[in-house]
């Protein structure tokens, strides 16, 4: 993980946002003062759509909006003996 000054982060721009895309590199900006509570994290898009699809998932379910989960298919005998098998 590279770490950048905004200045250089800001010269630097187009290489930075290469590593990110190509490279699929992460890239933190820490402020001058060495300040992390201040710092920005850059990384790719698809990394990102993960991050928030996983948060999601694993947010709890707010009380009458219940999560879909799938369940598994059964079939009694019954129904089995009633197919068309082609």
């Amino acid at each position: 993980m590279k770490q950048y000054t905004p200045l250089a982060a800001q010269q630097d721009l187009d290489i930075i946002l290469a590593a990110v895309h190509q490279l699929q590199e992460t890239i933190v900006i820490t402020p001058t003062d060495g300040d992390d509570e201040q710092a920005a994290v850059l990384i790719p898009k698809r990394e990102w759509e993960a991050m928030a699809e996983l948060a999601f998932l694993q947010a709890p379910q707010e009380p009458g909006h219940p999560r879909l989960t799938p369940t598994p298919r059964r079939f009694d005998d019954a129904a089995i003996d009633k197919m068309e098998w082609g």
